[in-house]
């Protein structure tokens, strides 16, 4: 059964609210792409312009660019 993904890949996004376990402060990312989730939730691989590196986050600490 294929995942259901509220993002896509070069969408971007915000993070609204941060974790402590990956650290990504609230700011503008751009998806770079999903991982695959088995049981638990949705999760994306994240990057920010101006970072040299991608960051991975839950569905749930991300919001739509208004």
């Amino acid at each position: 059964m294929a995942m259901k993904l509220k993002f896509k890949a070069g969408q971007t996004v915000f993070v609204t609210s941060p974790s402590k376990l990956n650290a990504a402060p609230k700011g503008r990312y751009r998806i770079v792409g999903a991982l695959p989730s088995g049981d638990g939730p949705v999760r994306y691989r994240i990057k920010a312009d101006l970072e040299a590196f991608e960051r991975v986050v839950d569905e749930g600490q991300l919001g739509l660019e208004e």
